[in-house]
């Protein structure tokens, strides 16, 4: 019994052998034809061929922008140059205006003096309040409980903020360190007088 199962599993083997040659030589031969029947491309037809597909695309992004320039005017011809549909489109962020009750977060690191009164270090909300005047002041809140009020010096500088409203503090000397504030109605510094521990 047990040399005809060897026999019979000898013979399978050997019929599975076969059969695999066949295959592997059949796709071998596919392989080596692949490329049979085809004409090679001269540079001319691969230049012609290039050009359709850049013009295609050109069509395709000049029927984006138009859809753009639709999208934005409500289809009819603009007074306004930039919108013209022969003028660049130029896709831009809108300007977000923060709430008025919002104001700009800032963390002061060292105890100073508002007011004459003496505040612990941390985190204050600052608003910019211009008067009737033209004077400018930084209001300081802490949660809702207002802490301060500190006459601010208006400037044309933005100080390398990336946004349109800020606050931010840099130190000055051994003394003082400087606020500068920055809104979409004015920019401008002051000077607080910190303690040192």
């Amino acid at each position: 019994m047990k040399k005809l199962a060897l026999l019979i599993l000898f013979l399978f083997t050997i019929s599975s052998i076969s059969v695999l040659s066949e295959d592997f030589s059949s796709d071998l031969s596919t392989f080596n034809h692949a490329w049979d029947g085809q004409k090679p491309v001269t540079d001319k037809e691969f230049e012609e061929a290039i050009n359709t597909l850049t013009e295609k695309q050109k069509k395709k992004d000049e029927k984006v922008r138009k859809k753009k320039i639709k999208k934005i005017s409500g289809g009819g011809t603009s007074l306004h140059k930039s919108l013209e549909p022969t003028a660049e489109i130029m896709e831009q962020e809108s300007i977000k205006q923060k709430d008025k009750d919002e104001g700009q977060l800032l963390n002061i690191p060292v105890d100073f003096v508002l007011d004459g009164k003496v505040l612990e270090k941390g985190f204050y909300n600052v608003f910019g309040e211009k008067e009737k005047n033209g004077d400018v002041y930084l209001s300081f809140y802490q949660a809702h409980y207002f802490k301060g009020k500190i006459k601010a010096y208006k400037t044309n500088c933005d100080y390398d903020s990336e946004t349109l409203d800020f606050v931010k503090i840099s130190p000055y000397n051994d003394e003082y360190i400087k606020v500068m504030f920055g809104s979409l109605d004015f920019n401008a510094y002051t000077y607080l007088r910190y303690i040192n521990q």
